[in-house]
């Protein structure tokens, strides 16, 4: 399993650890949403500006 698979996955555990222990279970799924895009749109810019350099 890739390393940011396994990072997403210990994100998700952690949420649910947190909503067991009764945080709102909508906050944290919004806090887990935002991290995980924040995430994917830097991997995509990086990309994008590798590809644009290669140019």
């Amino acid at each position: 399993m890739p390393l940011r698979e396994l990072d997403s996955y210990a994100r998700a555990e952690v949420a649910l650890h947190r909503i067991r222990r009764g945080s709102d279970p909508a906050l944290e799924a919004f806090d887990l949403a935002n991290t995980l895009n924040d995430e994917w749109t830097r991997r995509v810019a990086a990309r994008i500006r590798r590809w644009f350099r290669r140019r």
